[in-house]
């Protein structure tokens, strides 16, 4: 990468780095370099386009240099700003907690549509955006949230602060070896659903830098279900619902064979591209 010795302003920047990151095969290469230019010039948004003619200082021209070279390097642009939006909102990101992903954000979008909801449990929390937006959202009152991270759990709970949620309840756990007492209106869960020998295959910028126990439950990918299979009938009140995330497609089939052949009733959704990504699981009546 070279920028030249010139006097650069903002709509310079944005689109220099646009083409460049298309150039390089980055998707959404114009928001990803505004976004990395809010983070440099400490500004929002619209703040790029209201003094897209200021020239930029040296400083940040070297700042911005070194977050482009970062990226494409391969670091995800959500670790370089330390922030990733998630249903409208910024959330501290770091090697420790999964990058949240848009997909994940259908969970909300169908837990709004579902009527009164008084208790939720989360399973595998991570930074803690679905819980947090689910507070925030007015959806639920009464949260909690587990991780066997504790690294996850000082970022979800520096999160609900930042963000000034106040119901959700963060607790450290193992879901896969130690079992809940309670019961809950609604679990939700986006569980680790990689499987081992499928880590190799993924982006680089996803097996080097998100959390691998966030990814891979170390065996076929499918442990995480089998174990809501196994203990959701005496997780959910009379009535109540699972919402699990799982690997589009290609899990499909299976993830629904292992309620369905536990005696649930099952209801696939589709996430924003279409693509199956979340599991309805109902205790038949």
């Amino acid at each position: 990468m070279s920028i030249s010795q010139k006097t650069w302003r903002t709509i310079d920047l944005i689109n220099w780095g646009t083409d460049y990151f298309t150039e390089n095969n980055i998707e959404n290469a114009r928001r990803e370099i505004e976004w990395l230019l809010c983070h440099v010039l400490k500004c929002q948004r619209i703040d790029l386009y209201m003094q897209f003619e200021n020239p930029i200082s040296d400083v940040s021209l070297s700042l911005f240099r070194t977050c482009i070279k970062r990226r494409i390097d391969g670091e995800p642009f959500q670790h370089i700003i330390g922030i990733s939006p998630f249903f409208g909102r910024d959330f501290k990101v770091n090697t420790d907690v999964l990058i949240p992903r848009p997909e994940t954000e259908t969970i909300i979008h169908t837990l709004k549509k579902a009527g009164e909801i008084n208790s939720i449990l989360e399973i595998g929390t991570g930074s803690g955006c679905l819980s947090i937006s689910i507070d925030l959202e007015n959806i639920c009152t009464s949260i909690i949230a587990t991780d066997i991270s504790k690294e996850a759990l000082t970022i979800a709970r520096s999160n609900a602060h930042t963000l000034n949620s106040k119901s959700v309840d963060f607790k450290l756990h193992d879901f896969l070896n130690t079992d809940i007492v309670s019961s809950f209106d609604v679990v939700v869960s986006n569980p680790p659903y990689i499987a081992t020998h499928e880590m190799e295959n993924l982006q680089s910028e996803v097996k080097n830098y998100d959390p691998h126990i966030a990814l891979c439950d170390n065996n076929d990918g499918l442990s995480f279900y089998r174990r809501f299979a196994e203990v959701g009938k005496s997780l959910l009140n009379e009535g109540g619902f699972m919402l699990l995330e799982f690997g589009g497609i290609n899990q499909k089939g299976v993830v629904e064979s292992i309620f369905n052949e536990s005696g649930y009733q099952t209801t696939i959704i589709d996430d924003q591209n279409n693509e199956p990504r979340i599991i309805r699981v109902e205790i038949c009546s």
